[in-house]
């Protein structure tokens, strides 16, 4: 009786901790056919009209002196990671212009809302700079813009929103996806206030509430894909007006291949000019709606800016929940055939 007991319990804990992944692989839109609602459109890179530097010079303000691409990572074509977008106002984001990067491709962040987890697999490696802002986590299909540039300011800021299917389902999981954009090597794309890297664990419903937009619904409020985002943020860094300085701009899935994440950088927000405070687009059902209070139980300590920790268990891991009350009961059985 022992040992059945004991090989129950290991096929529920590998059970618990084998979480199926279902990802959805949308059909691209045939010529002529839009969206049933107004949002995002897209222009992709294709390394010709579209190019890198196309990429760089949308988003970079007029107090940039000078650029020069270093690197990139990405697929092109109708199934690229990267292009140019407009329509973001309408989509919800903030933005209504820029460029976006994704860690697969980026025609799926089209709205509504219609899938559980839109993945695109561009089968690119990871990326070293953004694992070591997740220890522990491996990463896949990046897609990376990396070049210099020189200043006519003192302080750099960068307008973006971050996005995700990951949401709601797989905060807390083994699966992280995240992003960073990398002044000299250092990530300046960090939660307000911190010095915690933006990820699905660090900016959800639980963590950094005040920060996130819940689009999680079937279709969600806004006219996109993603079933969540943050609010329009800032990535503020310091830089030497006249010197030369690098920056590269990253996404990668973690954790697996499986459901795309995005970042919309906005049009010439590569800058010197404060934007001003982090800012909620309106929701078109409640356009009064505040901002969500700070949740007071929120266990991101903010003394402790390296935390990353998810929020409390939620439900959708009821496996480990099973497994812990399958465990109290066994030792409670023991105890009693000992005694």
């Amino acid at each position: 009786m022992k040992n059945i007991l004991t090989l129950f319990f290991s096929i529920s804990i590998a059970i618990s901790f084998a979480q199926d992944r279902k990802p959805d692989f949308p059909e691209p839109l045939s010529p002529g056919i839009k969206s049933d609602c107004v949002g995002f459109d897209f222009n992709h890179f294709d390394g010709s009209n579209i190019s890198e530097s196309t990429l760089i010079e949308t988003i970079l303000g007029p107090d940039i002196q000078s650029f020069n691409l270093l690197y990139f990572q990405g697929t092109a074509g109708d199934n690229a990671s990267a292009g140019l977008f407009t329509g973001g106002a309408d989509a919800g984001i903030g933005l209504e212009s820029g460029i976006i990067l994704s860690t697969g491709f980026i025609r799926n962040a089209l709205g509504p809302n219609e899938y559980e987890g839109a993945t695109g697999v561009l089968d690119l490696p990871g990326d070293d700079d953004l694992e070591a802002l997740i220890p522990g986590y491996e990463t896949f299909d990046a897609t990376l813009l990396e070049f210099e540039f020189v200043p006519l300011f003192d302080t750099l800021f960068i307008s973006f929103v971050f996005g995700s299917e990951e949401y709601n389902e797989w905060v807390g999981s083994p699966y992280n996806d995240v992003f960073g954009f990398f002044l000299n090597g250092e990530n300046i794309a960090l939660v307000p206030g911190t010095g915690d890297r933006i990820s699905i664990n660090s900016i959800n419903n639980k963590n950094n509430s005040e920060y996130f937009i819940d689009n999680d619904e079937r279709p969600g409020p806004f006219c996109a894909e993603m079933d969540g985002y943050t609010v329009l943020m800032t990535a503020i860094g310091i830089v030497t007006p006249g010197e030369t300085h690098t920056i590269k701009l990253a996404i990668a899935d973690a954790g697996d291949r499986s459901y795309d994440s995005w970042v919309f950088i906005g049009t010439e927000s590569f800058t010197g000019i404060n934007p001003g405070e982090p800012n909620e687009p309106d929701d078109p059902d409640d356009p009064d709606d505040p901002d969500d209070p700070d949740d007071p139980n929120d266990p991101d300590d903010p003394n402790d800016p390296g935390n990353d920790e998810p929020y409390p268990l939620p439900l959708g891991n009821w496996p480990i929940i099973l497994v812990m009350i399958l465990i109290i009961t066994f030792m409670f059985l023991r105890f009693r055939k000992s005694s």
